[in-house]
């Protein structure tokens, strides 16, 4: 027969390191996960522990916003595990960053054109869930992690090799049938 005898817990509550003032400002911020855009997952998904986690991490990081948004942003995608997708990011509410010549779309293809595949997104496989993201503007596409111009991709030869502008000559341009 096993016995088991534990220690009492000993160690001091974790409140967070909060004024009275700052606290009251950070709890109202990070009750949004109580507001109706994000009701519809309630059911599933209780806040309050999120909410709990939201105040204490902005209060031991002195209100910073991306504490909010990186709480907010597991609360969706734990949303998401149950089937629920919600729309919360704008431009004023945890804007995500995108570089330029791209943009923030809640719902992006997981196989973006690329110089190297410029139909990589319409023969992706459908079935596969979108993820938000950036996604480059019109009439660009990815190029080593940045948005360029379609008129900057390079080309292929006929062994369907790919080759970008700033490897190629003019002669080897010249000489592809696919530029």
């Amino acid at each position: 027969v096993l016995s088991c005898s534990c220690l009492p817990d000993l160690r001091e509550d974790d409140d967070p390191p909060c004024t009275t003032e700052n606290k009251q400002i950070i709890e109202s911020q990070c009750n949004v996960l109580k507001s109706d855009k994000f009701k519809v997952c309630h059911h599933l998904v209780n806040p309050e522990d999120f909410i709990e986690i939201c105040i204490y991490d902005m209060c031991q990081y002195d209100g910073m916003k991306s504490a909010l948004c990186d709480i907010v942003q597991a609360y969706v995608e734990t949303c998401k595990n149950h089937g629920i997708t919600i729309k919360w990011r704008n431009s004023t509410f945890c804007p995500l960053p995108c570089p330029s010549r791209s943009h923030y779309k809640d719902c992006v293809s997981a196989c973006p054109s690329t110089c190297n595949d410029i139909f990589a997104s319409s023969l992706c496989d459908k079935t596969e869930e979108c993820t938000e993201g950036c996604e480059c503007d019109d009439n660009y596409v990815l190029s080593n992690g940045n948005c360029v111009p379609l008129s900057s991709c390079g080309c292929r030869d006929d062994d369907n090799n790919y080759y970008s502008v700033s490897s190629l000559s003019v002669e080897q341009i010249c000489g592809f049938k696919m530029c």
